[in-house]
């Protein structure tokens, strides 16, 4: 998702990925696992070769806070769990395992099926689903 705040080709995703995150701050809810930094900064300096480095880096280092995550033998063991039960791709167990290690509610992503429940964390896809309803439903509980 982080692209898309970048991406000036996609205006619906960008306007909706702005959305979701000015809402997961607000609620203090923000997490962001070592890989989607990793994959965020692959992705952006292919994709955007024009942009400086320091720029994309910048971006990252504010988001350095909200990256919490376990040691990895144990983020590996939750991983292949996930991957024996759900058979999500391998990525995309590692990224549920460093939501469930940080104890995420939910995991805003659109690479897995809006609704899916993993231990206690639910997945949310913001171009579906509106966050800000989301949020109401969990006060709720």
């Amino acid at each position: 998702m982080l692209i898309y705040l970048h991406d000036r080709s996609a205006a619906r995703k960008r306007a909706l990925t702005r959305h979701s995150l000015r809402s997961i701050r607000r609620h203090g809810e923000l997490v962001v696992s070592p890989q989607v930094m990793t994959e965020f900064y692959g992705l952006a300096a292919a994709r955007f070769p024009l942009a400086p480095r320091d720029d994309i880096r910048d971006f990252l280092r504010d988001l350095l806070p909200a990256c919490r995550t376990e040691g990895a033998g144990e983020l590996m063991g939750t991983a292949w769990r996930i991957e024996d039960r759900f058979r999500f791709d391998w990525w995309n167990c590692l990224l549920v395992a460093a939501a469930v290690a940080a104890e995420c509610r939910l995991l805003v992503t659109e690479a897995i099926d809006d609704g899916t429940e993993v231990e206690r964390t639910t997945i949310v896809n913001p171009f579906t689903t509106d966050i800000e309803t989301v949020f109401a439903a969990l006060k709720d509980r």
